[in-house]
């Protein structure tokens, strides 16, 4: 159940003016599980030995937030979010905060008018890794989820979005981000077989910036929805990886994604489907590094059988890069296919218990393994693995 809270409960962090006229909603998840992960496949490491373990964050990201809104008149109210993810163990999560037990999720402020739309400003959740997740049943969370597998700009630093009122059914999204931020390792180093551990930098001409196109329709049963995506790099504002994955994303100059999904719920089940292409071009840095343009075509299906407290997921789906290359130019089969299977049982409304499965199928040139975090950017441990938690949300 969320606690909605009278501002003035927070004496101190604002003037006592705005107290009577702002309400502030405190939410959270607290997320805590065990997996075990392990074998290998295509290009993973035959040296792995299995992996179990007890971590934060396993469904979903544990998190603590805050949320408001004030009546401005008219129609019109200011609104804020301010959301942090949080370690529920000793020592990070699996969720890409390694080392930090404390780390802003996503933060912002903008108005907001039921008939000119919302405007807001900040630290803002990537649209597509939100299509993702929303199609995908495991809903970016799990062992089962295949968003891990894509290369994503889970936030974004730096950022403006619009949000249109629905028409009909219809609604639009517009955003910006003059600075992606170095949350971001964009995956380009994965998509060819490797490991992805580039990051972007900050630096006025060097940053990478980026520009989304989203049309949605909601009717009943039915979501479908639209996006287009545009990063440019300006030459190339990514640090060098690591000698096994060396920075792809470095030699090139843009990128850009087209992505179509769309669920459809029966009531006895829910089916989706995702398509998405990640298309980008090759700088005279990247070639002369001998790396080729990227042409990364990923898709799933999904379904989710609710069966009294019981909530069944499955999803499967694929990722190639078309034009992967080894270092002497020689074709590699970059491809990599996951299976997750899953199910949930709901304690109440607030607290469930999960489990799940999942195995990947890598190509000789991919290195995808198993994560539960859906911004993990095909890097994880193994490529079959388990899991069982436990979360309540607040």
């Amino acid at each position: 159940m969320q606690k909605k809270i009278i501002a003035l409960a927070l004496a101190g962090l604002a003037s006592s003016a705005a107290f009577a006229q702002s309400n502030v909603t405190l939410y959270g998840r607290a997320d805590y599980g065990y997996m075990v992960r392990g074998d290998d496949d295509g290009a993973v490491s035959r040296d792995l030995k299995n992996k179990s373990e007890f971590a934060s964050g396993i469904g979903s990201g544990s998190r603590i937030g805050f949320k408001g809104s004030e009546d401005l008149g008219n129609g019109l109210k200011a609104i804020f979010e301010i959301e942090y993810g949080l370690s529920m163990d000793a020592s990070g999560s699996p969720t890409g905060s390694s080392n930090t037990q404390w780390w802003n999720r996503h933060s912002y402020v903008g108005l907001s008018s039921a008939t000119l739309g919302t405007l807001v400003g900040g630290r803002l959740d990537g649209v597509r890794y939100g299509i993702f997740n929303k199609y995908d049943a495991f809903a970016g969370g799990n062992i089962g989820n295949f968003t891990q597998m894509t290369a994503q700009v889970d936030r974004a630093n730096n950022a403006v979005a619009y949000i249109s009122p629905s028409f009909s059914g219809f609604n639009a999204v517009l955003a910006y981000s003059a600075n992606i931020g170095n949350s971001n390792p964009l995956g380009l180093a994965a998509q060819e077989g490797g490991s992805a551990t580039n990051q972007a930098t900050g630096g006025n001409a060097g940053d990478a910036t980026l520009y989304t196109a989203n049309l949605n329709y909601n009717n009943g049963p039915l979501s479908l929805s639209a996006d287009y995506e545009y990063i440019n790099f300006y030459g190339g504002s990514v640090a060098p990886g690591t000698v096994a994955a060396p920075s792809a994303a470095k030699g090139h100059d843009d990128l850009q994604v087209y992505l179509f999904g769309g669920s459809y719920d029966f009531g006895v089940v829910k089916v989706a489907a995702l398509y998405d292409r990640l298309e980008s071009s090759t700088n005279s840095w990247g070639r002369k590094a001998g790396f080729g343009d990227l042409d990364v075509q990923s898709w799933f299906i999904s379904a989710s059988v609710p069966l009294g407290k019981f909530l069944i997921k499955a999803t499967y789906g694929e990722t190639e890069n078309s034009n992967a290359e080894d270092k002497n130019g020689k074709e590699i089969d970059a491809k990599g296919t996951k299976f997750g299977l899953g199910l949930d049982y709901n304690l109440s409304k607030r607290t469930k218990i999960y489990t799940g499965y999942a195995l990947i199928s890598n190509g000789d040139g991919a290195a995808y393994q198993v994560s539960p975090a859906a911004n993990s950017y095909g890097t994880g441990y193994g490529v079959q693995g388990f899991d069982l938690g436990v979360a309540h949300t607040f």
